[in-house]
């Protein structure tokens, strides 16, 4: 009898794999045959799911954001009330994440030129943004944080700074563990409630 091959599952294993070499080499320097050796299997496979190069990287991004979602979600579910923890799942901490955020990252400069994924890449923060902008309000409801007068710019500016903290950890890991990327974020929610002076 045949072996039942699962075709989704494979594809997600190659683009899991593209989304590890990015993270390591970034996007000029991933090579199918690296792809192929991180995921176990010839480049002739990864061709036969994907048409190109381009379509690996695709998949790649996809891969990151759905990753990051779903945990998030998890997350979420498993600790309704833990915001620290929650934000920092968007953040460089642990090996997983980091690949994740560098890929992400990585993905910003070529979207600067490239139309296509400059409207992949703000449907991607709009979807980002929403969630930031779903947690903020349900910390006001529970009285944890005032009612924001703007809530999009609320949770933008919340945005802003969780990238920017993602970028500065990966960029200089020895500088930014984990405690201090999460510090920050406390930091900026104790603005919010008003215990922190802004100037």
């Amino acid at each position: 009898m045949p072996r039942i091959v699962d075709h989704d599952s494979r594809r997600g294993e190659i683009a899991a794999a593209a989304c590890s070499v990015i993270a390591q080499s970034g996007i000029d320097g991933m090579k199918l045959k690296d792809v192929g050796q991180a995921a176990g299997c010839t480049t002739g496979l990864i061709t036969h799911y994907f048409e190109d190069k381009n379509a690996v990287l695709l998949a790649a991004l996809d891969h990151a954001v759905t990753t990051m979602d779903a945990r998030l979600e998890r997350r979420l579910k498993r600790a309704p009330t833990d915001v620290v923890g929650f934000f920092s799942e968007t953040l460089p901490i642990g090996r997983r994440g980091r690949d994740e955020i560098v890929v992400w990252y990585c993905f910003w400069a070529r979207a600067l030129n490239d139309p296509g994924l400059m409207r992949r890449q703000k449907a991607m923060h709009r979807r980002w943004r929403l969630q930031v902008e779903r947690c903020l309000a349900a910390m006001a409801e529970r009285g944890e944080i005032p009612p924001a007068d703007d809530p999009v710019e609320q949770a933008e500016a919340l945005c802003a700074i969780i990238n920017g903290i993602g970028l500065r950890a990966s960029l200089d890991p020895g500088e930014w563990p984990a405690r201090r990327q999460s510090a920050q974020i406390r930091r900026y929610l104790d603005m919010l409630r008003g215990s922190v002076p802004t100037t």
